[in-house]
C-alpha cells in the first residue's frame, strides 16, 4: 500500500481506497463499542494521521483537518451512525432475543470505586439524546422515527 500512498494518484481516488481498506479495518465491530470521549479523541487522531499519510500531507504543513477530510464525515459520526443502525435493527428483529440484551443494564452487585464505566445503553442515550431506557425503546420500535434519528445523526449541521 505504500506505493499507492506515495503515488501522485488523484486524492479523491486515494480517499476512496483509504475508506475501503483502512477505515473498514479500523472500524470493524464498532457497532458494539461503548466509548468515552478520550477514546473517541484518540481514535480520531490516529485516523487523521493515517489519512494525512495516505494523502501525502505532512503534519507540519498548514493544511487543516477540514481540508484533509473534505467530504468525509468525522469518525465519531460514522461510529454513532453504525451503532444506531445496528441497535435499531436488532431491537426490532422478531426472531432474535436481542431486545432485552440491547437495553440491559447491570443493576445488581456493588460497583468498584471511581467513575462508572461507560455501557452500551448510556452510549445509545448519548447518541440519540434520549433521557431513559424506556424512551430509547419507544424510539427504536418505530422504524420511521429511528431512521430519521440515524439520518440526522449521520448528517450533523456544520
Amino acid at each position: 500500500m505504500t506505493n499507492i500512498w506515495k503515488s501522485t494518484m488523484n486524492p479523491v481516488l486515494k480517499k476512496r481506497f483509504f475508506v475501503a481498506t483502512v477505515e473498514s479495518i479500523l472500524l470493524y465491530g464498532c457497532e458494539s463499542w461503548s466509548m468515552t470521549e478520550s477514546m473517541v479523541k484518540s481514535l480520531s487522531g490516529a485516523y487523521t494521521r493515517m489519512l494525512r499519510k495516505a494523502l501525502n500531507v505532512h503534519w507540519s504543513s498548514r493544511t487543516t483537518n477540514d481540508e484533509v477530510y473534505g467530504e468525509l464525515p468525522r469518525l465519531d459520526v460514522k461510529i454513532a451512525e453504525r451503532r444506531l443502525r445496528l441497535a435499531g435493527h436488532c431491537y426490532r428483529h422478531p426472531e432474535l432475543s436481542t431486545q432485552k440484551l440491547i437495553l440491559w443494564e447491570p443493576t445488581h452487585g456493588t460497583r468498584s470505586r471511581g467513575r462508572p464505566q461507560s455501557n452500551y445503553v448510556d452510549t445509545l442515550k448519548r447518541d440519540t439524546g434520549a433521557i431513559s431506557s424506556h424512551e430509547l425503546a419507544t424510539l427504536m420500535e418505530d422504524r420511521v422515527v429511528w431512521s430519521a434519528i440515524v439520518k440526522s445523526r449521520s448528517h450533523p449541521p456544520n
